[in-house]
């Protein structure tokens, strides 16, 4: 049996992601179709993330001021557009190393750690799952598979664990320096 790219399913997970072959290549061929407009899409998925969790505007520097509805006000925020460059970079490094679990755990690890610094609790690693599967089938159109969806949904699951302990652990830190 073939993946709707027509390449062999390799159907056994990873110990540590718990994707397989075919997976890693469905997330990295659909991931390819989101970084080519990455700005756009970026955009797309943090106005989600921002009108289904309205609190968490205050995450960002001046977001609070911001109306969604007032079309390119959000966009004008250079304090968002440079949160949107660095995530979709750090994804793109996350999509790079998802055949690497370790060092792709220590990737999100550190990037969970260094968001307790900004008052990021583990919680809104949570909300951007959803968030996630919300904006992926508008981006993908018909790209979006139950087969693409399962994939991401696996690899999501990885990915916000080793964010949530990286967070965790850097709230930790902060708790013991007071």
């Amino acid at each position: 049996m073939g993946s709707w790219w027509g390449k062999p399913v390799d159907n056994t997970p990873d110990d540590i992601t718990g994707l397989t072959a075919n997976q890693i290549q469905l997330i990295r061929d659909t991931w390819q179709i989101v970084y080519k407009n990455k700005r756009e899409n970026c955009f797309a998925i943090f106005r989600i993330l921002f009108t289904d969790h309205p609190s968490t505007k205050s995450l960002f520097r001046l977001m609070d001021a911001v109306d969604l509805d007032v079309p390119g006000e959000f966009e004008k925020n250079v304090a968002a557009r440079a949160h949107m460059v660095r995530f979709m970079h750090s994804f793109a490094t996350f999509m790079d190393t998802l055949d690497e679990p370790a060092e792709l755990r220590q990737l999100l690890y550190d990037l969970g750690k260094n968001h307790a610094k900004h008052q990021v609790g583990p919680e809104l690693f949570d909300a951007l799952g959803p968030i996630l599967m919300k904006a992926l089938p508008i981006v993908l159109d018909g790209k979006f598979t139950p087969e693409v969806k399962t994939a991401w949904l696996t690899a999501y699951t990885f990915m916000s664990t080793h964010l949530k302990e990286g967070v965790e652990e850097g709230q930790r830190q902060l708790a013991d320096s007071k």
